[in-house]
């Protein structure tokens, strides 16, 4: 999952558009799992105290883009085997790239981990397992804020054209 050198000459210069569909699809799927379904919590406290699972709107929202966003991410890794990825900027610090490579990974086995680790919440009706994914929902955020962060040092510090790979 680590970004190609800037020296591949196998490297595309952009991502694909699939590659780009992907991406932008486990934004907005992420983004209504906080948004618009995260009131799944209080469904799930309610199963565990009456013994009741009740499938509200929020709680069907939530385990569909939750299975949604896991199968988009397999398609990113197919796609990621396929197409490859661009290099990192020649001119990025070697620190950042090793936290691009670190970042990148992390984003991979969270997206990948979370819709396993929260199903088995739900239909196992696992506290413990619930908890897992409370927690990297916090992970995730925190890495969202990094990748966010990210983006804005190389286009307004470091004035590369990074943006532009994912647009």
């Amino acid at each position: 999952m680590s970004e190609t050198n800037a020296s591949d000459p196998a490297s595309p210069e952009a991502y694909s558009f699939r590659q780009k569909l992907a991406h932008w699809g486990v934004v907005v799927l992420v983004a209504a799992q906080y948004l618009v379904f995260d009131s799944i919590g209080r469904d799930f406290g309610r199963g565990m105290k009456t013994g009741e699972w009740v499938y509200s709107p929020a709680a069907t929202g939530h385990i569909l883009f939750g299975f949604a966003i896991l199968a988009l991410m397999v398609w990113r890794l197919k796609l990621r085997r396929d197409e490859g990825v661009p290099a990192l900027p020649a001119a990025e610090p070697g620190w950042a790239a090793t936290l691009a490579r670190l970042t990148h990974g992390a984003f991979y086995l969270m997206l990948l981990a979370m819709p396993l680790v929260g199903a088995a919440a739900w239909y196992l009706q696992s506290g413990s397992a619930a908890e897992m994914h409370e927690a990297a929902a916090n992970l995730l955020m925190a890495l969202i804020a990094v990748h966010v962060g990210a983006v804005a040092v190389h286009q307004f510090r470091w004035k590369s054209s990074i943006l532009s790979r994912m647009m």
